[in-house]
């Protein structure tokens, strides 16, 4: 039996988003259960839980728990699990961009500890492989799951306005904290001389409610009231109807293992504006079907989202390509995504223990 051990969010992120269609598969096959605790409970209860279960289960451990620092400096404590142990990689903290150089070894080093102890690893994208193989880590230990992405039927070609003074919708989606970048992406549209745009920003406002505040006294000071419209969380069919409203999908991010959001505005034929993290620049060929900025070039972001919102020709090209493209799309299903996860315990038995 395989106990997936995860947080129980106040929000859908891609990573709970991932776990939950995983847990859906493993007990409808009857071989998993979901396990959820607390992001921030007690380290010698969970382990207690442990204690509990068979001796001959599996654990699947979110990876969201090691960003907890009394969690992270536990790992003596877990070594007795160890060897039936699998992280669910979905975040790395030492992969974001705003710690120094000595920040990010020291994070990195807490986290490799980890994953040299643990059974193996499951990552949502070759990118976070490469990334962890250059650290040292063991190349039979990990596997690649990528997320599966629900394509919706409907596919709808974006309406091409004219003329081009029309009104540009640009849309982004995201958990609002520092790392997605929607405060920095508001500074840059405040620094714009036309407002010939409207940015529908989408995510949860209340996990980090101090960078919610920024952005809202940001649009407030900057007169953006009509032109930047804060949804918070929003049903998963308004932000499909969003998206096939949109003419251009903004990922401000500097750090994603995958980006689910920005994957499911490629199927819906959308171009895209986006800083080179996660599988981005899987899909999209800087200059073709959008554009693509190295990470830490903000100047260039900022120029590249002015040159867009002031030159018609150039958007309506890329997003005719974008979704041109949407025909020949590859991305894997949930089940696709199910069976690759499984491939972790293909060396173990995964029986009804």
């Amino acid at each position: 039996m395989i106990y997936f051990i995860q947080p129980k969010l106040s929000f859908i992120s891609g990573g709970s988003l991932y776990n939950l269609e995983i847990v859906k598969r493993l007990e409808l096959e009857g071989i998993g259960k979901n396990f959820f605790y607390p992001l921030h409970g007690s380290v010698s209860e969970l382990l207690e839980s442990f204690s509990a279960l068979p001796s001959n289960c599996i654990l699947v451990i979110d990876a969201l728990y090691l960003t907890i620092t009394e969690f992270n400096a536990s790992l003596n404590e877990f070594l007795p699990y160890a060897q039936r142990t699998y992280l669910m990689l979905h975040h790395l903290e030492s992969l974001n961009t705003y710690y120094s150089t000595q920040e990010k070894k020291v994070l990195w080093s807490n986290d490799a500890q980890w994953l040299r102890a643990m059974k193996g690893i499951i990552v949502p994208s070759f990118q976070l492989r490469d990334y962890i193989l250059s650290g040292g880590i063991e190349t039979d230990k990990i596997v690649v799951a990528l997320p599966g992405i629900h394509r919706d039927e409907a596919y709808h070609l974006p309406n091409f306005k004219e003329p081009p003074n029309e009104q540009i919708t640009l849309i982004t989606i995201g958990t609002i904290y520092r790392r997605k970048g929607q405060l920095e992406l508001v500074e840059m549209l405040a620094q714009m001389k036309t407002k010939n745009f409207r940015l529908h920003l989408i995510g949860d406002c209340e996990q980090e409610p101090n960078d919610t505040e920024k952005i809202l006294a940001l649009i407030k000071s900057a007169g953006l009231q009509d032109a930047v419209i804060v949804h918070g969380s929003v049903p998963q069919k308004t932000m499909l109807e969003l998206l096939s409203q949109s003419d251009l999908y903004i990922s401000p991010s500097t750090y994603e293992s995958y980006s689910i959001a920005t994957a499911e505005a490629v199927v819906y034929g959308l171009p895209i504006l986006a800083y080179a993290t996660g599988a981005i620049s899987d899909w999209i060929e800087d200059g073709v079907n959008g554009i693509v900025i190295e990470l830490g070039k903000q100047e260039q972001f900022l120029m590249a989202l002015r040159r867009l919102l002031t030159d018609r020709n150039e958007l309506n090209q890329l997003r005719k390509e974008a979704f041109n493209r949407t025909v020949n799309l590859s991305f894997n299903t949930w089940d696709q995504t199910y069976r690759d996860f499984l491939q972790a315990f293909a060396k173990s038995s995964v029986g009804n223990n």
